[in-house]
């Protein structure tokens, strides 16, 4: 019985989630009519959306840059176009579809094994390819929770002290995790001996370009924001984990809809038309048109690669 209930946990937890975020967007926009939204979208600034998309450009660049460095790892005299194109098809794509390492590592298995890799090979390239994200997104949700505390609380309805609380055992799971990476710890043993942690470098390289893409990301939607919502980055940084990290366990493609939820409770000054407005801006900024741009990459390779092409 104990074991069964272990089993569905997850599963239960999306439910509840994607029951609770339903009713809260539910609630928000209920009166909140079309004509409202697309007004609100097209009160943003032309420079907002430009730069917005040059911080998209930076966020998909630095993991493409990540996918190099990784497979360079693997193997050094690996040269850098596949891992840089196969990362822009890869990322997106997985972030939109959902289970990004599901969908987004069925997209390197057929690249990669195109180019002779193995499926031990892969599954190595999957595992290390989810971890910048989650080195970037803990380490600066760490420091936004450490920086204001108080007004961090507030944004998502939790107080200072348990806001506070969160954030240095954030930091310190972090600073573990470091401290094991530098001494060459192998943490399943005999257990798991295939299981290794990465290189200093490749660690360090992990969270260099894990806090490029978060940075790219939030600032995105940051400098979507109406005038009227006053937040500091840092502040909005921590609404924005939360959001995301929602969206996350929801299992939604993309967040569609858990995402919105969390944003709705943090901004509840916001008129729901003018948030709407925001975030149908940053969804077709930083995800329907790198979702395009790397389907067409996809569809490119399947033309025109010797390995695809029927003899």
């Amino acid at each position: 019985m104990k074991a069964r209930l272990l089993r569905w946990l997850p599963a239960l937890a999306s439910i509840v989630v994607i029951v609770l975020a339903g009713f809260v967007l539910w609630r928000e926009v209920r009166n909140v009519r079309p004509n409202e939204v697309m007004a609100a979208f097209a009160t943003i600034p032309a420079q907002s959306l430009l730069l917005a998309g040059l911080l998209t450009a930076v966020a998909w660049l630095a993991l493409a840059l990540y996918e190099v460095r990784m497979l360079r790892y693997l193997r050094p005299r690996t040269g850098w176009r596949r891992p840089f194109v196969t990362a822009l098809i890869a990322y997106p794509l997985g972030h939109a579809i959902g289970f990004g390492a599901f969908s987004g590592g069925a997209i390197r298995y057929r690249l990669y094994t195109a180019a002779g890799f193995t499926a031990a090979d892969v599954g190595r390239l999957i595992v290390l390819s989810v971890m910048p994200y989650a080195a970037g997104v803990g380490l600066l949700a760490s420091v936004a929770l450490l920086t204001d505390p108080v007004t961090t609380g507030l944004a998502v309805g939790i107080d200072a002290a348990i806001v506070l609380a969160g954030g240095g055992v954030l930091l310190l799971l972090h600073g573990a995790y470091v401290a094991l990476v530098l001494r060459r710890v192998r943490p399943f043993g005999r257990w798991w001996p295939a299981f290794v942690l990465p290189s200093p470098g490749l660690t360090a390289a992990q969270y260099l370009f894990g806090a490029c893409e978060i940075l790219g990301a939030v600032a995105t939607l940051y400098v979507l924001l109406p005038p009227a919502a006053e937040i500091g980055f840092a502040t909005f940084l921590a609404v924005y984990v939360a959001a995301v990290l929602a969206g996350a366990l929801s299992g939604v493609p993309a967040g569609l809809g858990v995402f919105e939820s969390v944003l709705f409770l943090a901004f509840r000054e916001l008129p729901a038309g003018a948030l709407l407005g925001m975030v149908l801006a940053y969804r077709l900024v930083y995800e329907l048109i790198p979702f395009v741009f790397g389907l067409l990459l996809l569809l490119a390779y399947e033309a025109w690669s010797p390995r695809a092409r029927p003899r």
